[in-house]
């Protein structure tokens, strides 16, 4: 069996990729893994194989608590689990009182999504029979519903709330619908800043991982090299630097990931049968969630 093939058989499938880290790259960007390992777990490889796991200490806490001596499954704390999601969950009881909360919850309602607040009172503006009312449905009926609020604290933004029963009670699981629209937006604007380049010559984009490889090499970045975009896959990208550059590209790319600070240098493109090629490169950090991802880099020709 090769260590790929291990390495699946041990690792949950959707784990895999960007859940999984070497020991040498864990050192060198440890601040990227722990943003991850706090929102998922990360499997830290040893010789190909995983060895170890880093996760947040509230999930580690949940997993090992049934199994100290006198613990029962009762000791698993629902809301540590809560609190390893990112999304905003609220959760009450037969009576309506709130039980359990996410942290993305309590930062976005505050003391109005605190234990043993009233859920009636998490939304009550401009319309609360609107609200009441689908929380009420939703207890009589077993069914859920989804609803859309202007957000009390944010009045400009809006909700999407889905009411859903829970054991004897409610939960809430509630999304910015502002965001989402704005979200749409930005990937537009994004969507239409790539085309525009795609069109120009001399020109092209790379999105780097944190372990430096290549992710999803388009076509623009294959004409640039002479190759096609499938033999670019899983490479990294330093193998496109000419050797006389390379170590400058290696330090540049490292920094935006430790640091976040854009830069720009001057450099060497290795295209497919031709001499090396000067390249001005722009690298600036890829942030999906608050910690650095990657590297987004765009080339041009010089001359």
């Amino acid at each position: 069996m090769t260590a790929r093939a291990e390495q699946s058989d041990t690792i949950p499938a959707a784990l895999q990729g960007d859940h999984v880290v070497t020991s040498s790259d864990l050192v060198r960007h440890f601040g990227v893994w722990q943003e991850r390992a706090a929102r998922t777990p990360v499997y830290i490889l040893h010789r190909g194989r995983p060895r170890f796991v880093m996760t947040s200490i509230d999930v580690m806490n949940a997993l090992c608590a049934p199994h100290l001596p006198g613990a029962t499954p009762a000791a698993i704390d629902a809301a540590a689990l809560l609190d390893g999601i990112r999304d905003m969950v609220i959760v009450a009881d037969a009576g309506l009182d709130i039980i359990a909360a996410s942290r993305a919850a309590r930062a976005r309602f505050g003391s109005r999504a605190a234990i043993g607040a009233s859920l009636l009172a998490l939304c009550r503006q401009p319309d609360p029979g609107l609200y009441e009312a689908a929380i009420f449905r939703v207890m009589q009926s077993g069914m859920s519903e989804t609803i859309d609020l202007p957000d009390l604290r944010y009045p400009a933004r809006r909700l999407t709330i889905m009411i859903e029963p829970h054991a004897t009670g409610i939960a809430l699981f509630v999304q910015d619908a502002t965001a989402a629209s704005e979200l749409r937006a930005a990937e537009a604007r994004c969507h239409a800043a790539a085309e525009s380049l795609a069109v120009l010559d001399g020109v092209a984009t790379a999105r780097i991982s944190p372990r430096g490889f290549l992710e999803q090499p388009d076509a623009g970045l294959a004409a640039l090299v002479r190759r096609t975009p499938d033999s670019l896959a899983g490479l990294r990208f330093e193998a496109l630097i000419d050797s006389s550059a390379r170590a400058a590209m290696i330090e540049a790319i490292d920094g935006v990931i430790a640091d976040g600070t854009p830069r720009s240098l001057s450099s060497m493109l290795l295209a497919n049968h031709t001499t090396p090629i000067p390249i001005k490169v722009g690298l600036a950090a890829y942030r999906p969630h608050l910690a650095v991802d990657g590297v987004t880099a765009t080339l041009v020709i010089q001359g």
